[in-house]
Formats: C-alpha cells, sequence, structure tokens
C-alpha cells in the first residue's frame, strides 16, 4: 500500500511552484498503521516512480495531464498516450539469463529486438529505421540494460527524428542521464531520521537528431514537442519523494 512505504510524493516545475503530481493525503498517524489517501493525481510518467501495477490498480487516481493511461494485460503494465492519439503500441521484453535484458516499445508488432555492440559509437545507424522516416506515425523505442543495473543506453525514433539516452549509476542508487549528449536527468538520495528522501530532477531537451544529407546526424528543436500547458513545464520537473525505511502498516515487534 502506498500510505505504508511513501510518507510524501510530489513532483513540480523546475521553474515555480506548480504541482504536477501528488499524493495527498488527508492524515498520516505516527503509528504504524496506512496514513489515508485524500487524492492521487498527475502524470503516469511521475506516479510510476512509486506506484506499482498493483497499486495503479487498487487507487482511484486522477490522470489530469492531458493523456490516456491505459492497460495492456498481455505485458501487466499501464502506459499513457496523447489524448487524441490513437496509435496502437507493441512491447516486447526479452530476460535471458544468458542475455542481457532488453525492452521494446513501438507501433511495429516485431517478434526480436535488435542485439547491438553497446561500445559502438554509431549504434543508432543499426536502430534508425529509414523505411519509416516519412511516417511520423511510426514511433519506437529501444531500451538497453546492464547486468545488475537499470538502463544503459535507449534509442528512440519517431518519423526522421531520433535521440540517444545514455546513464551512469553511482551508490544507492543515484544516477545521471543524458539526452543526445545534454544532462536530462539525475536522482540523488540521502538518509535521515528512518526516512529516504529522493530527488529526481528532468530538464526539457527539445532537440532531436535528424539527418542531413551526406547521412550526418544534427540536433534541431523537434517537430514532436508538447506544447499542452496543463502538465508540461518550460525548464523541466522535480519529483521529491519521501520512504519511511520501516513499514507503517508491519507491526513493532519489541525483543526482550
Amino acid at each position: 500500500m502506498i500510505g505504508c512505504n511513501v510518507k510524501s510524493f510530489k513532483t513540480t516545475c523546475l521553474e515555480s511552484s506548480k504541482t504536477i503530481s501528488e499524493v495527498k493525503y488527508k492524515y498520516i498517524p505516527e503509528g504504524y498503521s496506512p496514513a489515508i489517501i485524500e487524492k492521487i493525481y498527475g502524470r503516469l510518467e511521475d506516479l510510476q516512480k512509486v506506484f506499482s501495477v498493483r497499486n495503479f490498480k487498487q487507487n482511484k487516481i486522477d490522470f489530469n495531464c492531458n493523456e490516456n493511461v491505459l492497460y495492456d494485460d498481455k505485458n501487466d503494465i499501464f502506459y499513457a498516450q496523447g489524448k487524441n492519439d490513437e496509435r496502437k503500441f507493441y512491447y516486447l521484453y526479452s530476460d535471458d539469463i544468458y542475455e542481457k535484458k532488453l525492452s521494446y516499445k513501438g507501433t511495429q508488432n516485431i517478434k526480436d529486438i535488435k542485439r547491438i555492440n553497446l561500445n559502438d559509437p554509431k549504434k543508432y545507424l543499426l536502430l534508425y529505421n529509414k523505411e519509416y522516416e516519412k511516417d511520423d506515425n511510426y514511433e519506437v523505442t529501444y531500451n538497453y540494460y546492464g547486468s545488475g543495473t537499470g538502463h544503459v543506453y535507449t534509442f528512440h525514433q519517431r518519423g526522421n527524428e531520433f535521440d540517444e539516452y545514455t546513464y551512469e549509476y553511482e551508490k544507492d542508487n543515484n544516477f545521471i542521464a543524458y539526452k543526445n549528449g545534454a544532462l536530462w536527468k539525475e536522482s540523488s538520495t540521502f538518509y535521515e531520521d528512518g526516512i529516504e528522501e529522493s530527488t529526481i530532477t528532468q530538464h526539457i531537451i527539445s532537440e532531436s537528431y535528424q539527418f542531413d544529407r551526406k547521412n550526418r546526424p544534427f540536433l534541431k528543436e523537434s517537430r514532436f514537442t508538447d506544447h499542452d500547458k496543463t502538465c508540461n513545464c518550460k525548464e523541466g520537473y522535480v519529483t521529491k519523494i519521501e520512504f519511511w525505511l520501516n513499514n507503517k502498516c508491519q507491526q513493532e515487534y519489541i525483543l526482550e
């Protein structure tokens, strides 16, 4: 239960105090019982930082950010699309014990995820699909994971634009992520008085790669930037989460 391990959760704009996503509590008890939730609202992208599929099924959530939140029963996941986006997305996962974990989301119903050399500086050429670069409805995301870590490399293409994401990991699950070489997201955590506080900062990087006539990538303002002001921030987002180190719904035993 969210009220048992999450003390507070809020996403605000980097440039202001405008709240985008939040878990609001009516009451937080001092003892070992769940906090009483008043309202949960915001973007799926933010709420997924603390909510599991089970949490989404059990709680009433107001997704108020111009997105439709859908459930894929085949893969047991929730995902979001723009309210006017009628495209169908497919998911594919590979978690073979002999291979590094891979995942895919895209408008193409593929059967296998492409294996690439993550040390290749031009690996984007293996993933970019020229056949669909004039089709703005075409969109794919490939995620590559490292052994014992999270994402190592992500490739995203829509139409004739593509993005590359790379990740660096530190202790306590802290990380720094880059989008097209620019600082995109960073996470930091500290512990105090029985609470773990995590801060995740995400910057707006509006430029994506395109190819010039000589097949060289260059950065240009993306045509697919969402300009809806409901939940968008100009500079970026800051998510602050406080976790109870001891689950507040588990009875405390005192050993004599």
